[in-house]
């Protein structure tokens, strides 16, 4: 599709005003052959990967591209070089092209390709813009959105969307999977009896707790108020379990200084329930888990009880049975 110009005001854009406009603008743009050769660049581009005046003229563009980027960025030239069509565009909400800079650092980019004849052959023309901060700024919208801003983990939302992916990758290799809910007991006391900082120093605590000793691999969240929630890809039941064992005996340790110069120690109980070969969903999942906790709450709270297999309707196990006094 070629332009629109006024008829009245084509006799305006000649050569030269075309060259003010691509040597003076913001963006930076960029000319190669079919070999990706740089045969032209403006200095808005020289600027955009802080290379010196002149400096690229003659060079491969791989100069330009992280080398990890760089037999894939000549599969997709050939691929424009044979298509149908003479635009695209490149680089969006969630994906960008990744330059390479000057000084080493890496640059992300919106750019607009363009396909022309020049006369030795096909011209490639991009015309690039720093995306960096806008999607930065997006990015850190999306942690807004997706982190609970007391305990700093993931909140129910994203959670429910992390893990949901998770599980579906767990049943396409066979693998099991865990799920751990966390309820602090008691804790609508602390609020009401010792306040809301206190409280807030609880969630918080609770949390740098239970992060050691998940995976890397593991998705933890604040489930809501007292309650957090962990999905542990490749984990049995007894290695869950373990796991939320091991939590639940290090919250107990721990002593929440107060204003009257008292001591507040407090415990969590948990539910725990593995699918060996993630069939379940994840709905189904924590209501299982969400069973097994309220087995060992009802239990008398300080404990940990697992769900049965799916294939084992027996019942539900505590695996802890707390100290009275």
């Amino acid at each position: 599709m070629s332009a629109a110009i006024n008829p009245s005001a084509e006799a305006y854009v000649d050569d030269d005003i075309l060259r003010k406009i691509v040597l003076e603008m913001d963006d930076g743009i960029i000319a190669i052959d079919a070999s990706s050769t740089i045969l032209f660049c403006n200095r808005s581009a020289e600027a955009l990967f802080l290379a010196r005046e002149g400096s690229l003229v003659g060079k491969s563009l791989d100069c330009l591209l992280p080398p990890r980027f760089r037999r894939m960025h000549a599969h997709h030239l050939s691929d424009f070089h044979d298509g149908p069509v003479d635009a695209r565009y490149m680089g969006s909400r969630r994906a960008s092209i990744v330059g390479l800079r000057a000084d080493g650092t890496e640059v992300h980019l919106g750019a607009t390709i363009l396909r022309t004849s020049g006369p030795n052959g096909p011209v490639f023309i991009a015309v690039m813009r720093d995306l960096t901060e806008r999607l930065n700024h997006q990015s850190a919208l999306e942690r807004l959105a997706n982190t609970d801003p007391l305990s700093g983990i993931y909140n129910r939302r994203a959670f429910t969307s992390l893990a949901k992916e998770e599980l579906l990758r767990s049943r396409q290799a066979g693998l099991p999977a865990s799920i751990i809910l966390f309820d602090l007991d008691h804790f609508k006391s602390v609020n009401d009896n010792h306040g809301h900082d206190v409280g807030d120093t609880v969630i918080c605590e609770f949390t740098n707790l239970m992060k050691p000793v998940l995976h890397s691999g593991d998705i933890a969240a604040r489930w809501g108020g007292e309650e957090f929630i962990a999905l542990m890809p490749n984990t049995s039941l007894d290695r869950a379990t373990a796991i939320a064992e091991m939590v639940r005996q290090r919250f107990e340790l721990v002593g929440f200084a107060l204003e009257n110069g008292h001591s507040l120690r407090l415990t969590a109980s948990a539910g725990v329930v593995c699918c060996e070969d993630s069939r379940d969903d994840l709905e189904s999942m924590i209501k299982h888990a969400d069973r097994a906790l309220y087995v060992a709450k009802s239990g008398g709270r300080n404990c940990v009880a697992h769900a049965p297999p799916p294939a084992d309707l027996a019942g539900y196990t505590v695996t802890h049975t707390p100290m009275r006094a």
